[in-house]
């Protein structure tokens, strides 16, 4: 017995589908599948004996009125479109899992199979929980209609962990009924290497530091140097002068530039998420433990570079766990009796004074001696006036290019005031100053006006001749040229609440005085209520 299929085109008429079942019986063809093509005809797969039957039956088909044509075929319809979906599902980067409404694989991919190591003929007719283990995702999309987005999953297969992103959404036929659900799957170390790249991209250089200072210039010469090896360094510097930018700098210009950076500030995050995150953990180490535990971040930086940003906020704890690891080159997960060598270069950070830690038991010393094997300090801005007009204008193009406005300028008065100013948030606080007032102002120039109107800004130089004259003024005004002087008391008493009233003037709140006049706000609160001003 042989095999043919035949596609039959028609003008569609009452009754012509009974003459064609009709032609096939006379001839004894054994009818296997039939698919109809809508407004167009039919598509019929048969075995019969002997070829003579297939030539008489198309010759009585072709006779028949209204038939337009008949033609063979070498596949079904529904094979052509399952060819067609394998090749489309097969051409994309991203695995494709599908299950129907009993949640079983009726469609899978070449790269789900590459990494659920799986054959596309043992995966299809499976339950998905045999492929991908207990309560997968895709059954939530499923049993509920749930939309997931990519979250980490893994599976035991062969005694072999297989580790992948998956997220999942409902298939719903016409009238909204679930029929199905597909997952898109990724490999984790693929997505870890793509976001990998990705961060080198966009990794900082010694080149994109702006500076002119010549102590930025001798600081960033040293940095070069230290680069090359893999010793420790400890960065000290005020909060906002960019220990960051130089950790990712160090590292890019390093042996290690090609290998992972993982940054980590340890004032962020309480005790034991920092242990957890620094030195993962073991499967059921603690209630919500991930199955299969998790690396910590010195397994994920193994090769490359750890940055420890604000190491002196760590607890003494975990500060012997960290000597150990500079110690030994070793980590022992949470919960965990195996020791793991990482070979992994540690840059710290702190704007904390280490040395009045150590004196107040804060801090271990013999951890400060494993860190400090090459001190960088960065200066505050305020000691390095000199990169302030550079500075201020990079900072400008950079907010210009973040909110799409054109690029605007500083006028010479404007930067002489910006490098009058004290700066105690660095960088960071002449960043976030500056785009308050891009965001604000409608002008092509920055002039000082605009800083007096929409910032903390002062003109210290006019302030303090204004306040000069002023003191003196009050002095000669409320001592009483007579021979019983007044308590000193309260000439100064007076003195005072002329000064604050007249700076309160110009600088209605407290806070806004305090910086004037070098007091706190709750010194000016108090003055004020003891004045009745």
């Amino acid at each position: 017995m042989r095999e043919y299929i035949i596609q039959i085109d028609f003008v569609n008429c009452p009754g012509l589908g009974y003459e064609i079942f009709r032609i096939t019986e006379k001839n004894n063809i054994d009818k296997i599948a039939m698919e109809v093509i809508p407004n167009h005809g039919m598509v019929i797969q048969f075995q019969c004996a002997a070829e003579e039957q297939v030539t008489c039956l198309v010759a009585e088909l072709t006779a028949l009125k209204n038939i337009t044509s008949v033609a063979f075929r070498t596949q079904m319809p529904y094979q052509e479109k399952e060819i067609e979906l394998r090749t489309i599902l097969n051409s994309v980067n991203e695995g494709v899992l599908a299950v129907n409404k009993e949640g079983v694989i009726s469609h899978i991919n070449d790269v789900t199979c590459n990494i659920l190591q799986c054959t596309m003929e043992e995966a299809l007719g499976l339950k998905v929980e045999e492929l991908v283990g207990e309560a997968p995702p895709i059954l939530e999309a499923l049993r509920f209609g749930h939309i997931s987005k990519l979250k980490k999953w893994q599976v035991t297969r062969n005694e072999k962990v297989l580790q992948f992103l998956s997220g999942s959404i409902p298939i719903r036929n016409d009238q909204g009924e679930i029929i199905g659900a597909v997952a898109t799957i990724q490999d984790f170390q693929q997505v870890e290497k793509v976001i990998l790249h990705a961060e080198k991209a966009n990794r900082f250089t010694f080149d994109d530091i702006v500076h002119q200072s010549p102590s930025m210039i001798r600081l960033i010469a040293s940095a070069r140097t230290v680069a090359r090896n893999s010793s420790t360094i400890l960065l000290r510097g005020e909060s906002g002068t960019g220990k960051e930018l130089f950790a990712t700098a160090i590292h890019a210009a390093g042996t290690r530039g090609k290998n992972p950076f993982i940054p980590i500030n340890c004032a962020a995050l309480t005790e034991s998420l920092l242990e957890s995150e620094l030195f993962g953990y073991e499967e059921g180490a603690y209630t919500g433990a991930v199955k299969g535990g998790r690396q910590g971040l010195f397994e994920q930086a193994n090769g490359g570079t750890l940055f420890l940003d604000e190491i002196g906020d760590i607890s003494l704890r975990l500060q012997v766990r960290l000597l150990r690891v500079l110690q030994e080159g070793s980590i022992r997960r949470v919960g965990g009796n195996k020791d793991i060598r990482v070979d992994v270069r540690i840059i710290a950070a702190t704007h904390r004074n280490l040395e009045e830690m150590i004196r107040s038991g804060e801090f271990r010393d013999d951890l400060y001696y494993r860190l400090n094997v090459i001190p960088l300090v960065i200066l505050p801005l305020r000691e390095r006036k000199e990169d302030i007009p550079l500075l201020a204008q990079h900072l400008i193009r950079k907010i210009c290019n973040k909110i799409q406005k054109p690029e605007v300028h500083l006028t010479k008065e404007s930067v002489e005031l910006l490098v009058t100013q004290k700066w105690p948030g660095n960088v960071r606080q002449l960043e976030n100053t500056l785009e308050r007032l891009i965001n604000l102002i409608d002008t092509t120039e920055i002039r000082p006006e605009h800083f007096w109107d929409w910032t903390d800004i002062i003109d210290h130089t006019a302030l303090k001749s204004s306040m000069i004259n002023k003191k003196q003024q009050t002095l000669q005004v409320n001592i009483p040229l007579c021979d019983e002087w007044p308590h000193l008391r309260d000439v100064v008493a007076n003195v005072e609440k002329e000064v604050i009233t007249s700076v309160l003037k110009k600088y209605p709140s407290s806070r806004l005085a305090g910086q004037v006049l070098g007091v706190s706000n709750t010194t000016i609160l108090n003055k004020i209520r003891e004045y009745k001003i």
